[in-house]
């Protein structure tokens, strides 16, 4: 369970995943010389990041219709052009 990456991580622990008929990700808890990281992947898109404790407080801290907001702009939405 230990591979040394580029990304630092020295060691993990096992994916787990969650999905719907939309989309897939999978999560683990990463080891990196800065301290513990929640890696989280999706990898029909091949995008994925690195969050620590602080980062996931903010992400946690946040209403559901923030993320409405970011979904409208990562994929477009009728409102954004205009229409």
């Amino acid at each position: 369970m230990s591979d040394r990456q580029d990304d630092g991580i020295v060691r993990h622990g096992d994916w787990i995943g969650i999905g719907n008929e939309f989309t897939g990700v999978r999560l683990r808890k990463v080891f990196t010389p800065q301290g513990e990281r929640l890696e989280i992947e999706v990898p029909k898109r091949g995008h994925r990041i690195l969050l620590d404790a602080m980062q996931l407080e903010i992400v946690a801290a946040q209403d559901p219709e923030r993320f409405s907001e970011l979904f409208a702009v990562q994929f477009g939405s009728d409102e954004e052009d205009g229409n």
